[in-house]
This record gives structure tokens, C-alpha cells and sequence, in this order.
């Protein structure tokens, strides 16, 4: 399966990035049932609602501009944000290709009835919690990704 996104928010690239920068902050963003550390940059993200834990790695870091990943374990495929600043703004670009691995020919069936659905709210979710980010933030905190408004 492949989920492709473009999302707009009103947040420092910085901000945004720090969602992404390796598997063990997906966690904030996604909500999870913990995160393992597997050394070697490895990661075991347990998600809600999804069989297996999403083992993955970061590949490629570029600091606010890019991040890639790779999935291992039950599930194979790999991932890609694209960050593009602009004044107190930041465009989000990318991809997430995901699959059963033992599955074989059988993968495709099983990702379109069962898992699509269930990778695409999980990024639903995601841009639903960067974009209430967005109004929690107060001009006096827009200058500084780790000040909280009052109302957060």
C-alpha cells in the first residue's frame, strides 16, 4: 500500500520536524502503547489498533529539510517526509509504502481490506494533532517550538 501527503501547517519547520526526526517520536504524534529501543537505531512503535509493532529505522536525517525510513519484522516497506520552510510556515511532503511481509502475493488483498484504513487514520491522526498545535500556539509562543500557550 501506498499513502501519499502533502499537508500545510503554521508551525516552525523546526516544530514539525521534531515529530519525525527518528521512530521513538512518532509516539507524539501518532499516540502509541510504547516505544523499544532495539539499538542500532531500531525502534518497536506499538500502535493502537494495529497487529504488530512498526519496527523501523532512519535511514536519511537531514535536520528540518528531510527523513526517510525503512520498516523490518512483520512489516516491510519504507517512509519519507520532505520539509519545505517558509515564513512561520512549513509545506510536508512525502510517502509511506507499507506491507505485510510474509504475505506474499496475498499482501496487496490483505493491506487493501484490512490495513489501508488503518495506516491512513493513524496519519489522519497525526495531522489532526499538528494542526491543533497550530491554534494552541499564541504569537507569544510562536517564535519559541517548546513554549506551551496557557491553553494547551
Amino acid at each position: 500500500m501506498l499513502i501519499t501527503f502533502s499537508e500545510h501547517f503554521a508551525l516552525p519547520v523546526e516544530e514539525v520536524f521534531s515529530y519525525f526526526a527518528s521512530p521513538a517520536d512518532w509516539v507524539r504524534l501518532y499516540g502509541s502503547a510504547g516505544v523499544r529501543d532495539l539499538g542500532l537505531g531500531w525502534y518497536a512503535v506499538a500502535i493502537k489498533g494495529f497487529p504488530f509493532p512498526l519496527v523501523a529505522k532512519s535511514t536519511v536525517v537531514e535536520p528540518g529539510r528531510l527523513v526517510r525510513w525503512t520498516f523490518r519484522g512483520f512489516w516491510r516497506g519504507e517512509g519519507e517526509i520532505r520539509l519545505t520552510p517558509s515564513p512561520g510556515s512549513v509545506l510536508l511532503e512525502g510517502y509511506e509504502r507499507a506491507g505485510v511481509r510474509w504475505l506474499f502475493f496475498l499482501s496487496p488483498i490483505v493491506e487493501r481490506l484490512l490495513l489501508e484504513s488503518r495506516f491512513r487514520k493513524m496519519w489522519e491522526l497525526g495531522w489532526r494533532r499538528l494542526h491543533k498545535r497550530e491554534l494552541s500556539r499564541t504569537p507569544e509562543t510562536s517564535g519559541n517550538p517548546t513554549a506551551e500557550s496557557p491553553a494547551a
